[in-house]
């Protein structure tokens, strides 16, 4: 049986510039010189300093803030940065607090907040820290201009108390890419009481070799926000996902590749393949989260040789149309 092979081809443009340059940043630092003998005490110091292709450098240890890189009036600003730490145990980023609305009238709490294309970020950690929460959080927000954003080898943790962990609808998210397409999500750790953990309303993107634990409600979902929005072509492969409320690895689009993953223990399906409920059409009628609608209706995706433990539905559900399933 010959299976159909998802070719992802990413175009990441190298920005560059005469003397391309480093910034570094300390949590021992100040001031806002950012060079290796005199480094800065913030990120977003550095950043803002930074041209497109430098690199911000940040030395082993504890920073408290939320940090920007472009912003819906000032799309695409700085392309091509580089934000580097010195390892996921050692760089940590915890959040400042509330500070922005996603979408529209929701107060949000996003610890990186990025809206310009090629930028990396990697080896650090991103917390939402041990308090009560009194908005929505997002550890990462990737915005429709930040195409081909590269997120490798990193942390993502939320430590949120109750009661209401989600006082917002929408609910917190990890990882929120919201149409910026070509992303590469890679070797990640994803853990603590984020309701979905990578949420991905996107195209032509890799989720890879990522642990993703105790989701409160979904570990990995492939999700249609409207009608208008495209989610197909993206690879979801080699993935440990475990603890989930409900389904492990969710799909509503299409023409994805769901491949050599590892789901156990959720509380719904180990996969789960959106569709209709009775097929007619009404908003309101799917069988996956939100939006609940006849858009959510997965077809002509590809799941092969995925492996299921300990999980309620300890399989793949498949609601949709035209997929092809072939598991061991």
């Amino acid at each position: 049986m010959k299976y159909p092979i998802l070719l992802f081809i990413i175009s990441i443009s190298v920005f560059s510039h005469a003397g391309a340059a480093k910034y570094y940043v300390s949590s021992n630092g100040s001031g806002n010189s950012c060079t290796e003998e005199l480094p800065c005490g913030s990120i977003q110091t550095a950043i803002d300093l930074a041209n497109p292709g430098d690199t911000v450098k940040l030395a082993a240890g504890t920073y408290i803030e939320n940090v920007k890189l472009g912003s819906p009036q000032a799309p695409n600003a700085k392309p091509g940065i580089t934000i580097k730490g010195k390892g996921a145990e050692k760089t940590v980023i915890i959040s400042a607090g509330t500070n922005t609305q996603r979408p529209a009238g929701v107060a949000a709490d996003i610890v990186f907040d990025i809206w310009s294309a090629n930028t990396v970020i990697e080896k650090l950690s991103i917390q939402h820290p041990a308090t009560v929460v009194s908005a929505r959080d997002i550890g990462i927000f990737v915005g429709p201009p930040a195409i081909n954003t590269i997120i490798r080898k990193c942390k993502i943790i939320r430590k949120r108390l109750g009661p209401n962990l989600e006082p917002t609808e929408p609910g917190s998210r990890g990882l929120l890419v919201f149409r910026a397409t070509g992303s590469i999500i890679r070797r990640n750790s994803f853990k603590g009481n984020y309701e979905d953990h990578i949420h991905m309303p996107t195209s032509d993107s890799e989720i890879s070799r990522n642990k993703v634990k105790g989701a409160t409600r979904l570990g990995i979902v492939i999700i249609q926000e409207t009608a208008s929005s495209n989610n197909t072509n993206n690879s979801v492969t080699r993935n440990k996902v475990s603890n989930s409320g409900g389904d492990g690895i969710q799909i509503q689009g299409d023409n994805n590749i769901v491949l050599k993953n590892k789901i156990k223990n959720s509380g719904g399906a180990a996969i789960k393949l959106c569709g209709e409920t009775d097929g007619n059409n009404t908003l309101g009628d799917g069988d996956c989260v939100n939006p609940f609608d006849k858009w959510a209706d997965a077809s002509g995706n590809t799941v092969l040789k995925n492996s299921f433990k300990g999980n309620a539905i300890n399989g793949i559900v498949d609601n949709g149309q035209n997929n092809t399933i072939d598991d061991d």
